[in-house]
């Protein structure tokens, strides 16, 4: 599996992204009505989030991954 893969896989999941946004005050599962939304869009609430998404998920999730693959 590729990091891109794994990205993909964590983003896909709802619980992941909303214990994210919870922890670093993003809305990247857009929670809220369809105009704070929009209003997080504008701002780039959602967009300036997804590095630190990325970052998180290669701390988080792909590092110990390679860790636990060279161990085996």
């Amino acid at each position: 599996m590729t990091f891109a893969e794994v990205v993909q896989v964590a983003a896909a999941n709802k619980e992941l992204v909303a214990q994210y946004d919870r922890l670093s005050g993003t809305n990247l599962s857009l929670r809220g009505s369809p105009i704070e939304v929009q209003i997080d869009l504008a701002t780039g609430r959602i967009k300036s989030e997804v590095p630190g998404f990325v970052e998180f998920v290669h701390e988080t999730i792909w590092l110990p991954l390679l860790t636990q693959e060279k161990a085996t």
